[in-house]
């Protein structure tokens, strides 16, 4: 954890999600609540069209999409606030765990803190994360949790390894 501080430079949240690497329909963070050093906080309201085609007529969220939030919240996002230079990609995700059903109009937030890195050998960045529901009537309950890792990758180049 003390690894992050160390390479941090002053970003705000709304500089970072500006320089998220992600633009709709891939793009799951709506705003960044809080970021310091030890913890991100993110919100987004899921969308119609975030659910096509999966459970017509009750659609659900993806978990894959609840993921996805997961990694741009944990990882990116602290990727982007630590070296602008440098983004993160998913390499394994640990311990996850699906609670509750995130149906389209339902917004939730994604909680992440940085762990040690876990079980994954090219992991340089991991967090733990917890997706839950703000507002109506799950308000407080967990719809995700897991364990994310990422690895380290230039953006300046076309070459990703």
């Amino acid at each position: 954890m003390e690894a992050w501080a160390s390479k941090m430079r002053p970003l705000s949240a709304s500089e970072v999600l500006k320089l998220l690497p992600r633009r709709a329909p891939a793009l799951f963070i709506d705003d960044i609540l809080e970021l310091s050093e030890t913890r991100i906080v993110s919100k987004y309201t899921w969308k119609d069209e975030d659910c096509n085609g999966h459970f017509p007529g009750n659609p659900v969220v993806p978990g894959i999409k609840l993921i996805e939030m997961a990694a741009q919240t944990g990882l990116v996002s602290q990727a982007i606030r630590m070296l602008d230079a440098a983004d993160c990609t998913l390499t394994r995700v640990e311990m996850g765990s699906f609670k509750k059903m995130v149906q389209p109009g339902d917004t939730v937030v994604c909680t992440a803190r940085p762990a040690a890195p876990g079980g994954s050998p090219d992991a340089e960045l991991t967090a733990e994360v917890a997706v839950r529901f703000l507002g109506g009537p799950q308000d407080g309950e967990t719809a995700f949790t897991g364990v994310i890792s990422g690895r380290w990758m230039p953006r300046d180049t076309e070459e990703r390894t």
